[in-house]
């Protein structure tokens, strides 16, 4: 079920739940009969609730609070209950005053309005115990997902992102250089020693900077750029605000090689690899801009020869991260131009 709906067929029902709790109690233990404004001032009330804890709702999320430890969270909850509490019952006093059962006496009490707003307060505590619970367990059980999806798709992941080829390939260009230009063979077994470390320690995180994935694509160009020599031509252009995200790791060079594998590296004259970021609504978008063409009524990149694997482990990835939020897709963009667009949100 959407998340989404889900919030709202739960907020709805726990809050009527609590108004006929309140009603029931009335009938039960003061043993009178319940007149119709009652009935109405009551689910009034669960609707005051309703409010206050979607409210509520949106300062733990929109603060960041669901990642916050418990010696920092415990405050910042206590202090919004309480004042959310006393918002309650002076919502309560308006409705009263509507319903004419407006008694001052009553209503300003001191110790009457502690009470009642630190009762309101308990069961709005109450509330975020139970909200942040479920959200300890979606958390816990969408980590489960990740982990087992990774030791189901790890071994083509790791051909996707770093094919044997490459890897030849890349030694043979070193070795060529060695007595050619011995800085640029340092160099150039610095990048390469810089992405056979990200591939090893890729699958123990599910987020790295977007810094840190640029700088890989950066050596892999540069490893390539040795093999292609002029036929490769490349280009960035990056947000700046591009470095505040977060992106899977491994990934972009993932795209970036299908580019050069499957489009430059097929063209006798090369071609180019443009990478472009841009950002629009908290989302990263990301556009990788390669020589060649698609093959007709395809949106499959392809993987040591295997339609559509490397585009498959991607989406996969990306809907465990990240649900329907982010996504991936790949088109021609002219009869010698392909672009692979990744978008994805600030986390």
């Amino acid at each position: 079920m959407n998340k989404h709906k889900l919030y709202w067929i739960l907020q709805v029902g726990g809050w009527l739940f609590y108004t006929l709790v309140q009603i029931f109690g009335f009938i039960v233990f003061e043993g009178k009969a319940v007149h119709a404004f009652q009935i109405i001032f009551w689910f009034i009330e669960g609707g005051i609730f309703l409010l206050a804890s979607h409210i509520f709702r949106n300062i733990i999320v929109n603060r960041g609070w669901l990642v916050l430890h418990m010696p920092r969270l415990i405050p910042r909850i206590i202090a919004s209950v309480l004042a959310l509490g006393f918002l309650v019952y002076a919502a309560r006093i308006l409705v009263s005053y509507l319903f004419k059962i407006y008694n001052p006496s009553m209503i300003f009490d001191p110790s009457k309005v502690i009470a009642l707003s630190i009762t309101f307060a308990l069961i709005l505590f109450v509330w975020a115990v139970l909200y942040f619970i479920y959200h300890y367990f979606e958390k816990y059980n969408l980590s489960l997902q990740h982990e087992a999806a990774i030791n189901e798709i790890e071994l083509n992941n790791l051909k996707s992102q770093l094919n044997p080829h490459f890897i030849f390939n890349a030694l043979n260009s070193i070795r060529a250089l060695v007595d050619e230009n011995p800085m640029k063979s340092k160099n150039a077994i610095t990048q390469l020693s810089n992405i056979l470390r990200n591939s090893l320690i890729s699958d123990k995180k599910r987020l790295t900077k977007f810094e840190d994935e640029l700088n890989t694509v950066k050596d892999y160009l540069s490893l390539e750029s040795i093999r292609f020599e002029e036929r490769l031509v490349t280009k960035f252009e990056i947000h700046p605000d591009s470095y505040e995200f977060l992106v899977p790791p491994l990934m972009l060079q993932t795209l970036v090689e299908n580019g050069i594998k499957h489009g430059i590296s097929r063209l006798k004259e090369g071609g180019i690899i443009y990478l472009k970021t841009t950002i629009s609504d908290s989302q990263l978008k990301v556009q990788i801009r390669n020589s060649g063409q698609l093959n007709e009524g395809s949106e499959d990149i392809q993987v040591d020869d295997k339609p559509g694997l490397g585009l498959k482990n991607t989406r996969k990835r990306l809907k465990l991260l990240y649900g329907e939020e982010a996504y991936l897709k790949i088109f021609n963009e002219t009869d010698n131009i392909v672009v692979t667009e990744l978008v994805i949100p600030k986390e």
